[in-house]
C-alpha cells in the first residue's frame, strides 16, 4: 500500500464527511435561500455545518462565511480589505506566504498599493520589530500564515495582533494548515480575519470558509447576491458546508489527542531519519512547529530525484506547497530562510496526518533511507566527475 506523506496539501476524506456526504445525498435538500419547507431544511442543515466551524475556532455563528476554499477566503480577505478602506494604500505581509495571499498582494500592487513583505528569520519567524517598523496609520492590513505550508513555523500571533490594533489595521491569519492541528481560538490570537480550508481537515476539496470579526472593514469580492451574510453572492455549497461541518464537529471533541499522536510519529520519523542519513537537515524550529510536517535537506541528491524515487516505490511526498507544483525553481519560502538554491532543491516536505500509522513511519524511514543511498551514490558521483 503506497504510504501517504503529503497531507499539508490534503487530507484524505475522513469518515465523519463521507458519512455525512452519504446521508445528504439520500435526502431531498432545497436551496437555502428559499423560504418553502424543503429549503427551510437546507437553511438548517447550513447553519448547523456553520455552528460547528464556528466552534471549532471560538467564533460566534454569525462570523463565519463558508468559501469554495483557502484561495478564495485569501482573496476576500486581503481584497475585501483593501476595497472596504480606500484611504489606506498600505498591505504588510510576509516573504514566505501562501500563493493564494503572494498574488493578490501582487494584484494590488500593481494597482498602486504599497506592499510590504518582511523577510523572516532562518527559522521562518516573522520578527515583531519588523512588523512593527512596517505598520502604519495608512495600513489597511496586516496578513499573515499561522502555520508555513511548507515548513510549518508557527507564527507568534498575539503579538503581531497587538501591533496591528495600534495602527487601525486588520489582521488577518491564514490558518488553513493550523486549524485541526494546534489550537486555534481567534480570540486569544486577537486576529480580524481567519481562513480555514476545508481539504486540509479531510473534507472534500472546494470547501473553506472565512472567519470575519464583527465590525471588521471588508468588501465582497463576488457580487450577486445576500448569501453569507452579503459577503459571499451564490448559492453555497450545501453539500460540501454539510461535510466539512461534520469534520469541524469531530476536530472539536479529539483535534487535541490527535495532534498529540501526529506529533509522536514525526518525532519518530525525524529521528529514524537522522539515525540513518548524516547531513540530513531539518528546516525551520526544533519546537513551535506545527505537529506533521517536516521539511528536509537530503545531502548529494536533488529533491526531485529522490522524490521520483519515492513515488515508485510507493511513498507519496513533495517538494513544497501543491499549488506551486510543476515549478523548477527552489522554494520561495526556503530562499527567504536563508538557503542556498542548491539546498532548496535538495529539499522535501514530509507531511503526515490522522490516517498516518507507526508501521507506516517504520517503513518510510527504510525506504527512504535505502533509496536515499541509491540516489546519492549516482548524483554525488555525477557532481563530482563534473569538477574541474
Amino acid at each position: 500500500m503506497p504510504i501517504y506523506f503529503d497531507y499539508n496539501a490534503g487530507a484524505p476524506l475522513r469518515p465523519e464527511a463521507r458519512a455525512a456526504l452519504e446521508l445528504f445525498l439520500e435526502r431531498e435538500a432545497g436551496n437555502p435561500a428559499s423560504v418553502h419547507r424543503a429549503g427551510q431544511r437546507a437553511r438548517r442543515m447550513l447553519e448547523r455545518a456553520r455552528e460547528a466551524m464556528a466552534e471549532l475556532i471560538g467564533a460566534a455563528p454569525a462570523t463565519v462565511v463558508f468559501t469554495s476554499g483557502g484561495t478564495e477566503a485569501n482573496n476576500l480577505a486581503i481584497l475585501g480589505s483593501a476595497r472596504a478602506r480606500p484611504e489606506r494604500r498600505r498591505v504588510v505581509s510576509s516573504a514566505i506566504e501562501h500563493s493564494s495571499i503572494l498574488a493578490p498582494l501582487a494584484w494590488l500592487e500593481a494597482s498602486g498599493y504599497e506592499v510590504i513583505r518582511l523577510a523572516p528569520d532562518r527559522e521562518g519567524r516573522v520578527v515583531p520589530e519588523a512588523v512593527a517598523a512596517s505598520l502604519d496609520d495608512k495600513t489597511c492590513l496586516l496578513s499573515l500564515g499561522l502555520a508555513n505550508s511548507e515548513v510549518g513555523t508557527l507564527q507568534e500571533a498575539g503579538a503581531l495582533a497587538s501591533l496591528a490594533r495600534c495602527t487601525g489595521a486588520s489582521f488577518h491569519l491564514d490558518a488553513v494548515q493550523a486549524v485541526g492541528r494546534v489550537g486555534v481560538d481567534v480570540a486569544a490570537l486577537g486576529c480580524d480575519l481567519l481562513t480555514i480550508s476545508g481539504h486540509k481537515l479531510g473534507a472534500p476539496a472546494g470547501t473553506g470558509a472565512l472567519y470575519v470579526r464583527a465590525g471588521t472593514p471588508i468588501s465582497p469580492t463576488m457580487l450577486g447576491g445576500p448569501q453569507e451574510g452579503a459577503m459571499r453572492a451564490g448559492t453555497p455549497n450545501l453539500c460540501g458546508a454539510v461535510a466539512l461541518g461534520a469534520v469541524a464537529e469531530a476536530l472539536s471533541r479529539g483535534w487535541r489527542e490527535e495532534s498529540e499522536r501526529v506529533e509522536r510519529l514525526t518525532s519518530r520519523l525525524l529521528e529514524g531519519l537522522r539515525a540513518r542519513i548524516f547531513g540530513l537537515r531539518l528546516n525551520g524550529p526544533e519546537a513551535g512547529r506545527v505537529p506533521g510536517t517536516l521539511n528536509l535537506t537530503f545531502p548529494l541528491v536533488a529533491g526531485e530525484s529522490l522524490l521520483i524515487a519515492l513515488d515508485l516505490a510507493g511513498v507519496e511526498v513533495s517538494m513544497g506547497s501543491a499549488c506551486a507544483a510543476g515549478a523548477v525553481e527552489p522554494s520561495h519560502v526556503l530562499l527567504a530562510m536563508g538557503l542556498s538554491p542548491a539546498a532548496a532543491q535538495s529539499s522535501l516536505r514530509l507531511s503526515l496526518g490522522w490516517q498516518t500509522t507507526a508501521e507506516e513511519v517504520d517503513r518510510a524511514v527504510a525506504t527512504i533511507a535505502r533509496l536515499w543511498r541509491q540516489v546519492s551514490r549516482v548524483e554525488g558521483t555525477a557532481a563530482q566527475e563534473a569538477e574541474p
